[in-house]
């Protein structure tokens, strides 16, 4: 992950602010087996993107980050 992808990530979470929505980041490395979990393929150019709604529901963004 680059610079420009923690800026456009903390751009999102700042709309956000007033909620009781949690953002974090993290390298794929630290998180490699539960993104295989989730069917997550690591591309190294663009972020892995993850909703969690709790410990039994996540939602993968299969669209390209932007």
């Amino acid at each position: 992950m680059n610079v420009m992808d923690v800026d456009r990530i903390l751009k999102v979470a700042q709309t956000f602010a007033d909620s009781n929505v949690t953002f974090a980041m993290s390298s794929a490395q630290d998180f490699e087996q539960e993104l295989a979990e989730l069917g997550v393929t690591v591309d190294p150019t663009q972020p892995a993107v993850i909703g969690r709604y709790n410990a039994n529901q996540s939602y993968v963004m299969n669209e390209d980050f932007s």
